[in-house]
């Protein structure tokens, strides 16, 4: 009887080590998920980013080419100079649009390099 007593000693002590093996596998799994988790959350979001990118640029270019059509049709409507105002105020626009989709692009740019720098909040 009193060997019998022993092996559910044993047998308890074993599973208790075979439990904490698991349990410390378990923390060490759940912290490299932690830490991977925290690594994406903290990456700007690539599709959403660029979608926005793309829509600033094409705002960009197309508000300025409207503003430049709209000074040359408006001085050739008041100087009587029909069509030609016009297309130099449309170049000066599609210039200008050009102009401020790059310091957009490099302004993104600028950021973005702040973010993977982590000099960004």
């Amino acid at each position: 009887m009193a060997g019998s007593a022993k092996k559910p000693d044993a047998d308890a002590t074993a599973d208790s080590g075979a439990i904490d093996r698991r349990l410390k596998d378990l923390r060490r799994k759940l912290d490299q998920t932690k830490v991977q988790h925290d690594e994406r959350s903290n990456r700007p979001q690539g599709r959403s980013r660029a979608l926005g990118l793309a829509v600033r640029a094409t705002s960009e270019l197309v508000a300025a080419v409207i503003v430049g059509v709209a000074i040359g049709w408006g001085l050739d409507w008041w100087l009587d100079t029909s069509p030609f105002l016009l297309l130099i105020f449309f170049l000066f626009g599609f210039a200008a649009g050009i102009l401020n989709v790059v310091r957009a692009m490099k302004q993104s740019e600028a950021e973005l390099a702040g973010t993977e720098n982590g000099t960004k909040n």
